[in-house]
């Protein structure tokens, strides 16, 4: 157990992971990375993995198309290792209004420099034959997307941290951060204290718990996802694009032989992670597969095969979601020194790489290397927010994350 820290990180997941690896690149800077659990062992491993480069916004797409380049040589770069394919995605539209949100799309994607082309239902067909051509109205292909091992990425950085003398502390549980006189002044853990005027709460679905128990209040919602993936297919390969079904929220991408795949159900499951006691693990979720029969049975005219394949893994983490949509990174108003890493909105794995890079900059330089204001906590500072209304926005930003109207 060390006694004090330059930064510290609460939380070894993804966004944690990288922050704290970038971060260990500041020579003289010491940094603790603390987690409850083991070493990014909670949702990130159980993510999908998939790497979507069309965002809502300009400033995402420059993130994402950052991250893409840093996934590309993160092996060269951490020297840990990380299995990644460029497969490229489709984007399906079944109705006609989606089919004008994909044109959309399509232009702020070729504005920004992507690789997109507006094909028809036969060519999509043509590009990945497990996806049938009946009830689509638009398609898009995406070049740049890509998927990875997400049991890779958090636990490489992590240990690319250490190999950079960053301390990692797994099964520390964190029970406040100590502020004093509006300054960060370190953590208390149950295993002592640390002295920090540095913190990061990356801790994923215990972001709140973390902050709330110091007096910091974070409008976020932690939201099950759930995905299976299916036993060796024939003609499954692993170049093959995946598949985005807008309407349904039904995403797929080739794993392992078979497909991995799963859906952002309109009424999703949320937590009070507080209710789950102390000793809860991710790997503890409760499941329902009958949200992914009921998934599987909405697109049986496009993607057949989800109605057949046999289930080898069915299993779920917990993301963070907000109101709208967007993380939340960068100084908390309320106290000095206090940093967010969180609301990954389904999408924070992939993102990582860039984000935590960028993390790192704005604690060490005092300024973010590009204007990540949208990403602000302060954004939610004027506005009064209820439980209820936060969980009906969520789940609203939760089911639409493929821009269905």
């Amino acid at each position: 157990m060390i006694s004090k820290a330059d930064v510290i990180v609460i939380g070894s997941g993804g966004l944690g992971a990288a922050t704290a690896y970038y971060l260990s690149k500041h020579k003289g800077l010491s940094v603790a990375l603390v987690d409850k659990h083991d070493i990014g062992s909670q949702t990130s491993p159980r993510a999908a993995g998939m790497v979507s480069c069309i965002r809502k916004s300009d400033l995402m797409i420059s993130l994402i198309k950052d991250a893409c380049r840093k996934i590309e040589t993160f092996t060269e770069e951490t020297g840990q290792p990380l299995d990644w394919v460029h497969s490229g995605s489709l984007k399906i539209a079944r109705r006609p209004q989606d089919g004008e949100v994909i044109k959309a799309d399509f232009e702020r994607a070729r504005r920004m420099g992507l690789d997109v082309e507006l094909i028809s239902p036969e060519q999509a067909n043509r590009l990945n034959p497990f996806l049938k051509p009946a009830g689509i109205v638009t398609a898009m292909r995406i070049g740049d997307d890509r998927y990875f091992d997400p049991a890779q990425v958090a636990i490489g950085f992590a240990r690319a941290a250490a190999t950079q003398g960053a301390t990692l502390l797994p099964k520390t549980d964190v029970l406040t951060v100590n502020i004093s006189a509006g300054k960060v002044t370190g953590i208390a853990t149950a295993k002592g204290t640390i002295e920090s005027p540095v913190v990061v709460d990356a801790a994923g679905a215990w972001t709140r718990q973390v902050a709330e128990a110091s007096g910091i209040r974070v409008p976020l919602v932690p939201t099950r996802q759930q995905l299976i993936v299916t036993e060796p297919l024939d003609g499954a390969r692993a170049d093959l694009p995946m598949i985005r079904i807008m309407d349904a929220a039904v995403y797929t991408r080739p794993c392992q032989g078979g497909f991995l795949w799963g859906v952002y159900e309109e009424t999703p499951r949320f937590f009070d992670m507080k209710s789950l006691g102390a000793s809860f693990d991710i790997k503890d979720m409760p499941l329902d597969v009958e949200v992914l029969r009921s998934a599987a049975a909405e697109v049986r005219d496009q993607v057949p095969i989800l109605q057949t394949a046999r289930v080898r893994e069915f299993r779920g983490g917990i993301p963070t979601m907000t109101a709208d949509g967007h993380h939340v990174l960068g100084p908390a108003p309320a106290a000095e020194g206090f940093y967010f890493a969180s609301g990954c909105n389904v999408a924070g794995l992939s993102i990582s790489p860039a984000v935590g890079e960028a993390l790192a900059t704005w604690i060490v330089d005092g300024n973010p290397p590009v204007d990540l204001s949208p990403m602000s906590v302060a954004r939610f500072e004027d506005q009064s927010w209820s439980e209820s209304r936060l969980q009906s926005d969520a789940a609203w930003q939760y089911r639409h994350f493929y821009g269905a109207v």
